[in-house]
């Protein structure tokens, strides 16, 4: 309700907030899609022409949505990545999986890249499954990603050292985080903090926590229960 916001080309922006706030929802919008047949006033925007006004087909080959769910399938390791793009070689499959820091235990695997994965890849943890599923997102090399809790089962070293990749990778695209972790967001050019559905603040990390705002509330009480945790 009165989302408002824009993102230049190679701009990165955080979409953060506590859970059922509206940012899954945030990124359905941005592709064009809402569940139900929701219907919305306003506009969604792409390089000015209206998001309505473009097939699907044409948002599916310029927009990508990584979600946390990390769907797999029964193959190996290298045709779960290469999914997104047939004919991507592997250079670029390995590429992609070293932006997403899946390269180091891919290669430690059985039969690395080749190593078939079975029902639901039981094989691998859920932070291995979750960096494949973002190294697909990156190889399909789109210029928008949308990063839906891209990051909620890697430790903090891992997380951070993908977006760092990320945003390195991005540098001509334009990605959007959508999260609850504030490691994740920390370095975006901008942040938009929504609340119940609205937008209560939006900033850099840093012009937020100079002032008093929802999003600077938000973070010191998530430091606060993790001293207290």
């Amino acid at each position: 309700r009165g989302v408002s916001f824009a993102l230049e080309a190679g701009g990165t922006l955080g979409v953060v907030g506590e859970s059922g706030c509206g940012k899954s929802i945030t990124a359905l919008a941005l592709m064009g899609v809402l569940p139900g047949g929701a219907t919305t006033s306003g506009r969604i925007e792409l390089d000015g022409s209206d998001i309505r006004d473009f097939t699907f087909q044409s948002i599916r080959r310029n927009i990508t949505l990584a979600t946390q769910e990390n769907i797999l399938f029964s193959m190996s390791v290298l045709e779960n990545i290469r999914y997104a793009r047939p004919d991507a070689s592997d250079e670029e499959v390995r590429e992609a999986a070293r932006i997403a820091c899946a390269d180091d235990f891919i290669n430690n695997l059985v039969e690395g890249y080749s190593t078939f994965l079975g029902e639901k890849a039981a094989k691998l943890s859920t932070g291995q499954r979750q960096r494949l599923v973002i190294a697909r997102a990156i190889l399909k090399d789109t210029p928008i990603l949308i990063l839906d809790e891209p990051t909620a089962s890697l430790d903090a070293g891992t997380e951070r050292q993908i977006m760092t990749n990320i945003r390195s990778w991005a540098m001509h695209r334009t990605v959007f985080v959508i999260t609850h972790r504030l490691s994740t967001v920390r370095e975006a050019d901008r942040i938009v903090f929504l609340k119940d559905g609205r937008i209560a603040d939006v900033g850099s990390h840093t012009e937020l926590m100079a002032r008093p705002s929802a999003y600077r509330d938000f973070v010191e009480a998530e430091l606060s229960s993790r001293v207290t945790a």
